[in-house]
């Protein structure tokens, strides 16, 4: 099935930290954007540098942001679809609705409704023996006052307003209150279950972009495996060259459709690969009208390595990025959680103590894709990347011995970059 790259807009415009960019964007049909030509993010301001952007950049519309910055950002940039897909998960993940594991939004929302719940059911019944505990309960509504002092949600800044009102025990006359407290800390309840509503939301909008990129994503991975199965594999590299004159017009059509499907290739990390693969098919079709076999064979051989350094990308980033990326993440929000009791706020270290199992096993995973990798050729290539992509697996594993995961991480990006 071909890809549905949606429609071309010819003067897209991007705002992004205070920058703007205006170029051909390919308007996907969920709401995101592909960068067509190369462009500029200029800063009229000058407060940055001019950042340079090229085609197949995909540009993901926030209208939260775009509030939360006066429209000073409408967008937040991914360098190619594989960051576009994570970034899109690890905001449902965030959410929390999948799982309601601590530390999620929607984990804490639950918790700190239950708190304010709480709260107002002991004030409206307290009686002057229980001031202590009213006291201790106190304590723990400044700390969620404390908490969300530094939110920038909406419903969120109303709710600390009035749970700020709500622990006011005295009206201006130095009079107590209770039932306007107890008003107060509902209405902040209030204000929360919005916010719940609201990411109900936002959580099923960014769960469906996650999994139309996804979708893309696998469209793009089937395009090269049609042509990789019809054309790749040896037996059909010899058998097409044998009978290359008696059905040249059979093979020059396929190709030629192909050729078409490829340049239709909009969005990085592929259309990098795309470029080299639609050479190589109009060098095959080339030596076909030529009646040149051997050329052609050459030529097919060279589209063979070349694809597989897309699967070779795919394996790394599905089987390996996506895990460790989602990983880490889980565990600094758990972290997070464990030092908000504690009070601590020094930085979280990743290391494999935090999942032993989930870490050795992605040790495993980078030991074997280095094994496979190293048996991937790819001198005939116009720009062979196997020796720095095994460089950079090197320093990953340096960055494994010392258990710093972070570090791992950020070596296999530079690998997925390389790719």
């Amino acid at each position: 099935m071909h890809p549905n790259y949606g429609n071309r807009v010819e003067n897209g415009f991007i705002r992004n930290r205070g920058g703007f960019l205006r170029a051909p964007l390919q308007q996907l049909p969920w709401g995101d954007a592909v960068l067509l030509k190369k462009a500029f993010l200029v800063f009229p301001d000058g407060s940055r540098k001019h950042e340079l952007f090229f085609p197949g950049v995909i540009f993901r519309p926030n209208r939260s942001l775009a509030k939360r910055t006066e429209n000073a950002s409408t967008h937040i940039i991914y360098r190619d679809a594989y960051e576009a897909e994570r970034g899109a998960e690890h905001a449902v993940r965030n959410y929390g609705l999948r799982s309601n594991a601590k530390g999620t939004e929607s984990s804490d929302l639950a918790g700190d409704v239950s708190a304010l719940r709480e709260y107002v059911i002991f004030l409206l019944r307290m009686g002057p023996h229980l001031e202590h505990v009213l006291r201790d309960l106190s304590v723990g509504m400044n700390r969620l006052v404390l908490r969300y002092g530094w939110k920038v949600d909406e419903n969120k800044r109303k709710a600390t307003t009035r749970m700020i009102r709500g622990l006011i025990r005295e009206d201006s006359l130095g009079r107590a209150n209770i039932p306007a407290q107890a008003m107060s800390m509902g209405g902040a309840i209030w204000n929360l279950l919005e916010r719940e509503e609201a990411v109900q939301w936002l959580s099923m909008h960014m769960d469906q972009k996650a999994l139309q990129t996804s979708r893309l994503i696998a469209a793009q991975i089937d395009l090269y495996q049609r042509l990789w199965s019809g054309f790749c594999p040896t037996a059909a590299i010899k058998q097409r060259t044998a009978t290359m004159m008696h059905d040249a017009e059979r093979q020059i059509y396929e190709l030629s459709v192909f050729r078409g499907f490829f340049g239709d290739v909009v969005l990085l990390p592929f259309r990098k690969n795309a470029s080299h693969t639609i050479r190589d098919i109009e060098s095959a079709a080339k030596n076909i009208m030529d009646g040149n076999d051997s050329g052609y064979g050459e030529a097919l051989f060279r589209l063979r390595e070349g694809i597989r350094w897309v699967f070779v990308l795919d394996a790394l980033q599905r089987g390996i990025i996506f895990p460790l990326s989602y990983l880490i993440a889980d565990l600094l929000r758990r972290e997070r959680v464990k030092r908000r009791y504690a009070g601590k706020n020094t930085r979280i270290i990743i290391s494999s103590a935090l999942a032993p199992e989930r870490f050795a096993d992605i040790g495993t995973r980078i030991v074997e894709f280095g094994t496979k990798l190293a048996k991937c050729e790819d001198e005939v290539l116009a720009h062979p990347v196997k020796n720095e992509v095994l460089a950079l697996l090197d320093v990953a594993k340096t960055h494994i011995a010392e258990d710093d995961w972070r570090l791992v991480k950020q070596d296999l990006d530079a690998i997925a970059g390389i790719l």
